[in-house]
């Protein structure tokens, strides 16, 4: 036998052990994902966001980006609460612009 033939084997039977071995383990549960990013809006926890669910979670989430700009809480967003907000975010822009030019800086995003 040639060396290839022999690696070839050796590969195949090294493939079918290892999916003999993961072929036992059992199917993983759909709450294992409750933990991860944007599976709170799951409300009713059976594994599936519904539209309904989704539409809630973006609603909450508007309401509060509009209370965050909505800084005199009048119900209503005036020139200078958007200029404010668009200077906050400028300055966030370049505090990251600066900390990604560092060469030893720690990159947190």
């Amino acid at each position: 036998m040639t060396l290839t033939r022999i690696l070839g084997v050796t590969a195949v039977v090294a493939a079918f052990g290892m999916g003999s071995v993961f072929a036992d383990e059992p199917a993983e549960p759909v709450k294992s994902h409750k933990s991860e990013r944007g599976w709170q809006v799951d409300t009713n926890q059976d594994g599936k966001i519904s539209y309904e669910e989704f539409r809630a979670a973006n609603d909450k989430r508007m309401e509060h980006h509009f209370k965050r700009m909505d800084a005199n809480g009048d119900g209503f967003i005036d020139q200078s609460e958007k200029q404010a907000m668009h200077d906050n975010w400028d300055n966030k822009r370049k505090v990251r612009g600066e900390r990604c030019q560092k060469a030893d800086a720690v990159k947190t995003y």
